[in-house]
């Protein structure tokens, strides 16, 4: 887990620039978006504003998903770049939110961060709602399921069924 004590870190240098590769199982999506099937290269780049911290992440991998439509298996790439504001919670009780908050953190500690949080939040912001595997996608044939099911052999807890229907 990469934590990072940003006022120590912005004590030292002006602005702060690094890259990391974070393994799947470092950054973990629920199974139910999908799954990372190779290595995360992250670029961050973090500097002091005049409300909390702006972290700037590039980040690219590419993540298998189940489409919506015909339920296959395909994977999409993941290439984002972002700017996200850290800020610590505000102090009033009703806030009106504005569109420039709609990239701001809040957290208790604005001053150490888990990198691995906010790369995971900025891949399941990447992955749409309904994934589709390619955009003209025709969805099951379900022709092919009725022939599936005429060749299968019949289901013995319905035989009683079939026998009341001969009657």
């Amino acid at each position: 887990m990469v934590i990072l004590n940003l006022e120590e870190i912005l004590k030292r240098e002006e602005i702060f620039e690094r890259e990391y590769v974070f393994k799947p199982e470092d950054i973990s999506i629920p199974a139910d978006v999908g799954d990372l099937i190779q290595p995360v290269r992250v670029k961050v780049r973090i500097d002091k504003d005049d409300r909390g911290y702006r972290v700037k992440l590039s980040l690219t991998g590419e993540v298998q998903l189940e489409c919506s439509r015909c339920l296959e298996l395909f994977s999409k790439s993941v290439i984002q770049d972002t700017v996200k504001h850290i800020q610590t919670y505000p102090s009033e009780e009703v806030i009106n939110l504005s569109e420039e908050d709609l990239d701001v953190s809040f957290a208790e500690d604005i001053h150490e961060v888990v990198l691995e949080d906010l790369v995971r939040e900025e891949i399941l912001l990447s992955i749409p709602m309904k994934p589709l595997c390619k955009p003209d996608c025709p969805g099951i044939n379900h022709g092919a399921l009725i022939l599936e099911d005429n060749h299968s052999d019949p289901d013995p807890r319905f035989a009683i069924l079939k026998n009341l229907l001969t009657k």
